[in-house]
């Protein structure tokens, strides 16, 4: 077991886009078990090469509950054939420790990639938390971070901020969060009075 080193936000590797695998070697088959065994003492459900700064197409998954057996799926040039519908919920990112806010994703996606034997596979995940895990690692794999994904970018910027991420000033931005929110609010339309 080799754990690695995971990267955090603000580290350049993650704004880079990927190189694809020629090759599915022992190398390979090595680093997503010790992406593996990083994503699971971590306590997470998907990592990308990027977040270990590895800039190669390969990022693993395992969705299984707590008191499930391990299922973890190793994709390796993962590409998206067909994403509609939409759902938004509650995203982490192990490069942005302690820091969540609502993400806005696909309801249901058809992605392609390779195993670790070299073959070619189609999955579909609709309405769950693997849908949402694969597109958060593709986009991992494209250079993009779920902070450019969420719903409000200024709760982004006060949860990044609280993390001690940016050096913004958490009080000023919990006050523009609150304002935000009570706008909203008044531009409700009211319910006609009878």
């Amino acid at each position: 077991m080799a754990l690695l080193k995971l990267r955090y936000y603000p580290d350049p590797v993650l704004k880079k886009k990927a190189g694809k695998i020629t090759i599915i070697d022992s190398s390979v088959r090595k680093l997503a078990q010790d992406m593996l065994d990083t994503m699971y003492k971590s306590d997470g459900v998907g990592l990308a090469a990027p977040q270990v700064g590895v800039s190669k197409r390969i990022m693993v998954i395992d969705v299984a509950g707590e008191d499930e057996p391990a299922k973890p799926i190793v994709f390796i040039n993962p590409e998206i054939l067909e994403r509609d519908g939409a759902m938004v919920g509650q995203e982490g990112c192990l490069s942005f420790p302690d820091v969540f806010f609502e993400v806005e994703r696909a309801s249901r996606v058809v992605v392609k990639f390779q195993n670790l034997q070299g073959q070619s596979l189609k999955l579909t995940a609709e309405n769950n938390l693997l849908c949402r895990a694969i597109q958060h690692e593709i986009d991992h794999l494209d250079g993009k971070l779920f902070i450019d994904q969420a719903v409000s970018p200024l709760k982004a910027d006060l949860e990044l901020a609280k993390a001690g991420l940016t050096d913004d000033n958490v009080e000023e931005l919990t006050q523009k969060v609150e304002s935000q929110s009570l706008t909203i609010k008044l531009e409700k339309p009211q319910p006609a009075m009878k």
